[in-house]
């Protein structure tokens, strides 16, 4: 018997040199962009945002939608102009709704143009899978879909420098050094002054992606309904909503030593320093089990309350004949509003049983009826229709 307990001792001493002691301080993180959201919130948003030449940020120099869903899409060479259109997300719950005989959602009156555009990596990826058209998406169907880890995906609203002027109540003069800037062409087709007013950035780093959203400074909706939480980058790390009312306005975001730090070596248009994190999302719940939600006041506008970026995001795909998948939004009785995505990953969006939950990988009866476009709605909503004589892009995603 002494040698039995011996021996287990012994094993037992082996395997507790090999069981990892928890993190000391001073280590370094190896997962900081679950256990740092914020921080490598701000981290991307530097990347993206350094300057590319002249008066266009990084970001502005990559692919858009109307560069990537396209007959032979090629990554632009040299820094493109904006190409905005409306909020493909409102457009495409009208869409939705409209099929369905649903009332249609109200157009929020300040929510701007939009673009997104996705670094080279990303862009790699769509153009090798075949994603950027249906017969690709009719081909990938079933498959597993897994973006790189080194892709980001940008989604910026912009207004007008008018807009801008009236509705800030900003000197034109003043609105370079205030926002950042740049020419674009709207949905009237006229090249004009846009500026920046917030920025979702969405990066790999994780498998269901990071996600973080940044408002500028003056929005003057910005922390209502959600608040505003920053604690990497902001002196005051939450920013309750003003229960006075809506669309009053907040105090500026001022910035922390350690993101101060990070800004001195940005090489980007200093109007940058006048933007502010609104939230991160590494999850779908935090460590008490309460839902995250992250809704930005331009972007979400309508439906803030329940905005949770990767919940909706998940529930992207398409189905056996390249269709996207139903957009998981429900609608308010009274406006026709979208009022967001609520809860986890709806499984009933990719596949079907015949046994009761819960619903698992080789289970009796599964039957998939969706393929996950990996959190990338872009793809089963702008893949262009290259089954059908003429294909035009969809104007939700091109502006054309």
């Amino acid at each position: 018997m002494k040698y039995r307990l011996a021996a287990c001792l012994l094993i037992a001493s082996s395997l507790w040199l090999r069981v990892p002691a928890f993190a000391q301080p001073g280590q370094p993180d190896q997962n900081p962009a679950m256990n740092a959201p914020d921080k490598v919130a701000w981290q991307l948003f530097i990347e993206v945002n350094t300057s590319a030449g002249g008066s266009n940020a990084t970001f502005e120099t990559w692919a858009a939608d109307a560069d990537t869903f396209k007959p032979d899409p090629q990554f632009p060479p040299s820094p493109t102009p904006l190409i905005l259109h409306s909020p493909a997300l409102l457009t495409a719950a009208r869409q939705e709704a409209q099929a369905h005989g649903r009332l249609l959602p109200a157009v929020p009156p300040k929510a701007g143009d939009e673009e997104s555009r996705r670094n080279l990596p990303a862009f790699n990826f769509i153009r090798q899978h075949n994603l950027y058209k249906v017969s690709g998406l009719k081909a990938a169907f079933g498959q597993t879909i897994s973006f790189p880890v080194d892709s980001i995906e940008v989604k910026g609203n912009w207004l007008s420098a008018d807009q801008i002027a009236s509705d800030y109540k900003v000197a034109i003069a003043d609105i370079p050094k205030l926002f950042h800037v740049n020419t674009g062409v709207g949905p009237d087709g006229q090249p004009k002054q846009y500026g920046l007013v917030a920025m979702h950035v969405i990066s790999k780093l994780v498998p269901s992606w990071t996600w973080a959203t940044f408002e500028h400074r003056l929005n003057p909706a910005r922390c209502d309904i959600l608040g505003c939480k920053d604690s990497f980058g902001a002196q005051t790390p939450y920013v309750p909503r003003n229960p006075a009312g809506a669309g009053l306005g907040y105090p500026d975001c001022v910035k922390t030593p350690a993101l101060n730090a990070l800004i001195s070596n940005a090489k980007w248009d200093p109007a940058f320093t006048n933007y502010c994190l609104k939230g991160s999302q590494a999850d779908l719940t935090d460590n008490t089990g309460l839902d995250v939600r992250v809704g930005n006041s331009v972007t979400e506008d309508g439906f803030v309350a329940t905005s949770s970026c990767m919940t909706c995001h998940s529930n992207a795909g398409w189905t056996q004949n390249g269709k996207p998948t139903a957009i998981f939004i429900g609608f308010d009785k009274k406006t026709g509003n979208p009022i967001g995505a609520l809860g986890p990953i709806n499984t009933k969006t990719f596949w079907t049983t015949t046994e009761n939950p819960p619903i698992f990988q080789g289970m009796p009866g599964l039957k998939q009826v969706a393929t996950s476009a990996d959190f990338v709605w872009s793809i089963p909503f702008c893949a262009y229709d290259d089954t059908i004589p003429n294909p035009k892009p969809k104007p939700n995603c091109t502006n054309k």
